[in-house]
């Protein structure tokens, strides 16, 4: 796998569609989750209680919400790579996401702001949806990034 270019806000358009990435839902990857971020609520960590408790009409454990964001987000880091500047993320979840589902992520650049000043950013329109076509999240993400040398804004 090769490294992605951070690319210049010179290269990019509205319409510009970066490449998508599917998730599979996993306990283990709930769990990670849980432990990275220290949110240990039962309705994601624990199988038993969530079968007793049915949150969300449904006996399996669901993803946390910033999981999904977490996954939207890093549509934005495999396209442009570990140097992207992300400034803002408004996201909303709009569907609980049980363990064993499936998430696609796409995403597509809205708007393009050269503003100059090493303000450049665009902003990309991110969807995550599960494994039956229902939107789960969307999100808004806006990038800062670099003009090509010698262009003026």
């Amino acid at each position: 796998m090769t490294t992605p270019r951070l690319p210049y806000l010179d290269d990019l358009q509205t319409g510009y569609m970066l490449p998508e990435l599917v998730y599979e839902v996993t306990q283990d990857t709930i769990d990670a989750y849980g432990m990275a971020s220290l949110d240990l609520n039962p309705v994601h960590m624990d199988p038993g209680w969530s079968a007793r408790a049915q949150v969300f009409d449904d006996p399996r454990t669901v993803a946390h919400g910033m999981m999904s964001m977490s996954f939207m987000t890093s549509l934005v880091y495999r396209a442009f790579g570990a140097q992207a500047d992300i400034s803002a993320v408004d996201s909303k979840f709009t569907k609980p996401v049980p363990v064993g589902s499936t998430v696609t992520v796409q995403g597509m650049v809205r708007d393009v702001h050269p503003l100059g000043n090493g303000e450049d950013f665009v902003t990309i329109n991110v969807e995550a949806r599960d494994q039956h076509g229902d939107i789960i999240g969307v999100s808004a993400v806006d990038v800062r990034l670099p003009r090509k040398p010698g262009v003026r804004p």
